[in-house]
């Protein structure tokens, strides 16, 4: 059996997320700090900020608004109408990998069930991702830097996807 290799996966999950906020990160900023470290945690540390910067990226875009005032992107019963990075269909649009994908579905639809007020609710009924009553765009972005994915959340999702049964039925 071949050992594990890390050493080129954390810089390449960083690149990712560098990607998707296509924006210069400082040198030593703290993921990256964490990520030298070159352990599992600085893995699982990278995922958990990829995911909160596809879920911030995604909100942003999400509240766009025409220059006739329109947002396009949320049908007037909440429905969202563009794939969401845990969507089947948005993961890799927003450049996450199957398993990141199936991992942050989970984790969106235990915040949908658990929390009181959650920002994106799923209705099971009709198989599709709602906006959490009363959000606007500040209350959104609000929500998204004071509930990021947290690491304990993460590696929660994490072990609960990595089945077959899991593969096979959790998605959309």
């Amino acid at each position: 059996m071949k050992p594990y290799n890390m050493i080129g996966q954390i810089p390449n999950e960083l690149a990712r997320t560098e990607v998707i906020t296509q924006a210069e990160p400082a040198t030593r900023a703290p993921l990256r700090t964490v990520a030298e470290n070159l352990s599992r945690r600085g893995l699982a540390v990278a995922k958990v900020e990829l995911a909160n910067t596809a879920l911030l990226a995604f909100t942003e875009v999400l509240f766009d608004v025409d220059p006739d005032g329109v947002m396009p992107n949320i049908d007037a019963d909440g429905r969202l109408l563009i794939p969401a990075p845990w969507g089947r269909s948005g993961g890799r649009m927003w450049g996450l990998r199957n398993t990141e994908q199936r991992t942050f579905t989970w984790l969106m639809r235990r915040r949908s069930e658990t929390q009181n007020q959650p920002l994106f609710v799923y209705d099971a009924e009709s198989r599709q991702w709602l906006l959490g009553r009363g959000y606007s765009k500040r209350s959104a972005l609000a929500y998204v830097r004071t509930m990021p994915v947290t690491l304990p959340e993460w590696r929660a999702a994490w072990s609960a996807t990595r089945s077959q049964w899991s593969r096979d039925n959790l998605g959309e």
